[in-house]
């Protein structure tokens, strides 16, 4: 429709990843603070999405200073250093106490387990990166803690229009993204595997 292909681009990607994983957590989002685990395409989004559902907010964890940094001007209310040794001990100071949502969009068996560890009673652990790896959880905890484990993989087409749709009634936010040509293709893929593509890049024939 009226939105800039620039602009929608992203919402076909890491938007309507983000926006099936914020639908899973329910009314949660509206409830409490949510930790989102990586500050990448998805991460970014994620955090300007969750305030256009009326999430109460985020804390969001990556290793990464500049993305970190991307993720406070998103909106996300802190952003910690996934390295740091005290980083649980981080999670439940800021928010007072543990998460009733985890989305991991790193999925790797370290931020599995730090989801697993952060999660507050009740709480629902959803599971988006493909990293790999495998995490060993003592099953008696699931029951014992009332945990949810759920996965989450890209969305569908309702989902989609329904983002759309919420985009233009609330407006677009400020995403970042890098635009290029097809012919740079290959320089920015090699950025992307880098680490140095903050957001989105965009290419444009």
């Amino acid at each position: 429709g009226s939105i800039d292909p620039k602009a929608a681009a992203p919402y076909a990607c890491s938007g309507l990843t983000t926006y099936s994983a914020l639908k899973k957590a329910g009314s949660a989002i509206q409830r409490s603070e949510i930790l989102i685990i990586g500050a990448g395409g998805l991460g970014l989004m994620c955090v300007q999405l969750l305030q256009l559902m009326g999430g109460k907010g985020a804390i969001i964890v990556d290793i990464d200073a500049k993305k970190r940094q991307a993720a406070i001007e998103a909106g996300a209310r802190a952003a910690l250093d996934g390295n740091a040794a005290d980083l649980r001990a981080q999670i439940q100071s800021t928010l007072g106490g543990g998460a009733q949502v985890v989305i991991d969009l790193v999925g790797s068996a370290a931020t599995a387990s730090l989801a697993v560890d952060s999660l507050a009673k009740g709480g629902k652990y959803i599971l988006v990166g493909l990293f790999g790896g495998s995490i060993d959880i003592p099953l008696p905890i699931i029951p014992l803690r009332v945990l949810t484990i759920a996965g989450s993989f890209v969305g569908n087409l309702a989902e989609l229009t329904e983002l759309l749709e919420l985009a233009k009634s609330k407006g677009l936010p400020s995403f970042p993204t890098t635009s290029c040509s097809l012919h740079e293709a290959n320089d920015n893929l090699r950025q992307l595997s880098e680490g140095k593509i903050i957001g989105r890049a965009v290419m444009i024939p």
